[in-house]
C-alpha cells in the first residue's frame, strides 16, 4: 500500500508471537510486505522491529547488536523450554546457593563463549526447527555457536529463588541458554521468568507505540511512528550521488566510479542529489557495484 514503508520500532507485549504482530500490523495498513527483524519469543516483551514495504529488503543492513534485555529468573527448576512455561523436566530438592555465589557465577558468564541454544527454538538443524522438531517429538541438541555477553548484571530479591538481571549480548545469543546455564553452573537448575529487549543497538521502543496484548493496533499510531527508508539506522554509512544521471544509473543496476568517501571497500548506503534512498553498493575495485536498488515509489 502506498506510503507504508519503512521501520516501525513495535513494543510487543508478552503472549502474542512476533509473526502475530506482523500479522496485525498488515491488518491495519493494508501492507501486505511486512516483516521483523529480530524474533521475540511469546514470554517475552519489548523491542520488535519491523520492515514495510521496500524496507524489506534493507533488513540485513540493520544493526544486529548489541542487543539488551532485562527480566528475572528463577533457580531451583529446570525445564523442556528453558523459561517458565515449558515441561518441568527437574526440581532442585535441598537449599539453593547464597546470592553472593550466584552474582559471581553469573559474572563468569561474561565473555566470549560457544552456547547450546534451546532444544526449542528457532534454530534449525537439518533444514528443520528445533521446535517444530520438539513439536514432533524429536528432541535434537543443535550445535553450539559462538556469542559474546558484554554484560550480565543480576540482582537478588526479597525471594530467595527469584533474581532480577541486565543484559547485554551479540546477536544470536539465547538469553534462556544463558539463565540455564547459570543454574547447571550452580548445580541446581534456571528458567527464564519474564523478558525484556530494550535495545539492538541504536534501536530502542518509542514512548506510546506498546501494542494492547488483544486489541489491534491503530493505523493512526502506527503512521505516527513509521520511519522512512532515510531515516532508517543502517549500518553502511552513507555515499551521496552528485548528479540525477548518476542517480539514474544506479538505479538501473549500473555500477559507478566510487568517489573519495566511498574509496574503502564495503557497503555503503547510495543516497540520490535530493536526499533519497537509491539502495545499497559494494565499494569494491573503484567501483560502487548495485547490490540492493530499490525500485522506484508507486
Amino acid at each position: 500500500m502506498a506510503g507504508w514503508e519503512g521501520l516501525l520500532l513495535i513494543d510487543k507485549p508478552s503472549g502474542p508471537t512476533s509473526h502475530d504482530v506482523v500479522d496485525r500490523v498488515r491488518k491495519a495498513t493494508g501492507q501486505r510486505r511486512v516483516g521483523h527483524a529480530g524474533t521475540l519469543d511469546p514470554l517475552a516483551s519489548g523491542l520488535l522491529p519491523l520492515v514495510l514495504g521496500r524496507a524489506t529488503r534493507l533488513v540485513r543492513f540493520l544493526p544486529r547488536s548489541p542487543k539488551c534485555y532485562e527480566g528475572s529468573l528463577r533457580l531451583g527448576l529446570s525445564t523442556t523450554t528453558d523459561d517458565i512455561t515449558g515441561e518441568v523436566r527437574e526440581k532442585h530438592v535441598g537449599s539453593l546457593p547464597d546470592s553472593e555465589r550466584v552474582l559471581v557465577q553469573a559474572a563468569s558468564l561474561v565473555g566470549e563463549q560457544l552456547q547450546v541454544p534451546p532444544a526449542v527454538s528457532a534454530r534449525k538443524v537439518g533444514g528443520r526447527r528445533l521446535y517444530r522438531l520438539a513439536r514432533a517429538g524429536v528432541r535434537v541438541e543443535a550445535a553450539p555457536s559462538r556469542v559474546h555477553v558484554f554484560a550480565f548484571e543480576v540482582e537478588s530479591t526479597a525471594e530467595a529463588a527469584t533474581y532480577i538481571f541486565r543484559a547485554r549480548v551479540s546477536g544470536g545469543t539465547y538469553i534462556r541458554a544463558m539463565v540455564r546455564d547459570l543454574g547447571a553452573a550452580l548445580g541446581c537448575g534456571g528458567v527464564l521468568l519474564s523478558l525484556r529487549r530494550t535495545a539492538i543497538g541504536p534501536m530502542a521502543p518509542p514512548p506510546g507505540l506498546r501494542l494492547d496484548p488483544k486489541a489491534p493496533p491503530e493505523a493512526g499510531l502506527l503512521k505516527q511512528h513509521l520511519l522512512p527508508l532515510e531515516a532508517m539506522p543502517l549500518e553502511p554509512p552513507a555515499v551521496r550521488l552528485s548528479s540525477p544521471a548518476d542517480a539514474q544509473r544506479f538505479a538501473a543496476g549500473v555500477a559507478l566510479p566510487t568517489s573519495s568517501g566511498a574509496a574503502e571497500e564495503g557497503y555503503r548506503r547510495v543516497i540520490d542529489p535530493e536526499g533519497r534512498l537509491l539502495g545499497v553498493a559494494q565499494s569494491s575495485g573503484g567501483l560502487l557495484q548495485p547490490r540492493v536498488v530499490l525500485p522506484p515509489r508507486a
